[in-house]
């Protein structure tokens, strides 16, 4: 095989890893703009969100209120059962049973599997509710009409019965979610630093110093979040994105997180920052948190405000969560910047030239 060949074919099998990874971070970005809260088990709430939310098992929260940002995706989608919620924006899709009060303001289509509790839809002309299977609760469908699939034994007016099916999988939808989120989570944490910060007393000062992405490494969670009460970031030179890696070095530990973002840079600076947590096992969120935070194997409490998406393993929440989308940037990370082992080793590499060769060559000598 002449040498050219190899290096052509080669390179050519990367670009298309290369791009295969910077459609996987156009997908992630998507999902963390399109909603505001992931989390891949189960949540209970007692306070908002300001987007769309997506939960893959159950979620159940005594004041829980929905704000949602965009209708590309349903305001709220529990692939488990939903014991409570208000939800101020459009649609519903739940894959277990509605089994609390549920109040839809913002109309759209309600998708459930059954209801137990009670399921008020203010469709006004703009939705109706679908009901997969029994209605032993009530459902009231306001400037709409109510169908469901199995047995009434509750309350339900203006009601159709037969075959209801959802459009799409709630809990399907989570995992592939959070199958999307937990792959851009491992190229990120292959990214090598290019940015760095300095404490000082108590504070942590950020300097991101890029034009394109600044990226920096905590290599010591719990003793960086347990010594640093004050952050601030100092952009120049045209940086933009930030990237946060946060290495825990005790897993099975709680990270605690009080700091207080100096300047209001938590509002401020939230669209600009996304914090990986590549391996924490808890996390609490005690001040207010400025950016997107991916921790898809923690346990998340929240005691107050985060400025960005969060996605989670589980939540306790208990204070809001706010839309942030994320600067457009971090869609076009990919691989060729890691070294986390994204990039197919050079003997598969090599294996795939020539295959691509052979056939390149067999394609020659048939025309």
């Amino acid at each position: 095989m002449q040498t050219s060949y190899k290096v052509l074919l080669i390179s050519a099998a990367l670009a298309t890893f290369s791009q295969t990874t910077l459609a996987n971070s156009s997908t992630a970005v998507a999902l963390l703009d399109d909603y505001n809260l992931i989390v891949s088990n189960n949540a209970t709430s007692s306070s908002e969100v300001d987007g769309n939310a997506l939960v893959g098992g159950n979620l159940s929260g005594g004041n829980y209120h929905i704000h949602n940002t965009t209708q590309a995706v349903s305001s709220l989608t529990v692939g488990g059962n939903l014991a409570n919620a208000t939800i101020n924006g459009t649609g519903l899709n739940v894959g277990g049973s509605v089994t609390g009060s549920v109040n839809m303001n913002g109309g759209g289509n309600a998708y459930v599997g059954s209801v137990s509790g009670t399921l008020q839809n203010n469709a006004n002309g703009n939705g109706n509710s679908y009901v997969v299977g029994n209605i032993s609760g009530n459902v009231n469908t306001n400037g709409g009409h109510t169908y469901y699939g199995g047995s009434l034994t509750g309350n339900a007016n203006g009601s159709t019965h037969q075959a209801v099916s959802q459009p799409f999988s709630p809990a399907g939808a989570a995992a592939s979610a959070a199958a999307t989120l937990t792959s851009f989570a491992g190229t990120l944490s292959g990214l090598s630093s290019n940015s760095s910060y300095n404490i000082t007393g108590n504070t942590a000062v950020f300097n991101a110093g890029t034009s394109g992405l600044s990226v920096f490494t905590i290599s010591n969670a719990n003793s960086f979040f347990n010594s640093v009460s004050q952050i601030q970031f100092n952009e120049t030179n045209g940086a933009k994105d930030i990237l946060i890696n946060v290495i825990n070095s005790n897993p099975s530990s709680v990270l605690n997180i009080g700091m207080n973002f100096l300047n209001s840079q938590a509002t401020s600076l939230g669209v600009d920052i996304l914090w990986n947590f590549e391996n924490a096992g808890s996390i609490v969120v005690n001040n207010q948190f400025g950016g997107s935070l991916l921790a898809g194997n923690a346990n998340v409490t929240t005691n107050q405000n985060i400025e960005g998406t969060l996605f989670a393993n589980n939540l306790t929440q208990q204070a809001e969560i706010h839309s942030q989308p994320l600067d457009g940037g971090f869609a076009n990370i990919t691989s060729s910047n890691s070294n986390s082992g994204s990039v197919p080793e050079p003997g598969v590499l090599e294996l795939l030239a020539l295959g691509m060769l052979a056939a390149w060559y067999k394609s020659k000598r048939t025309i």
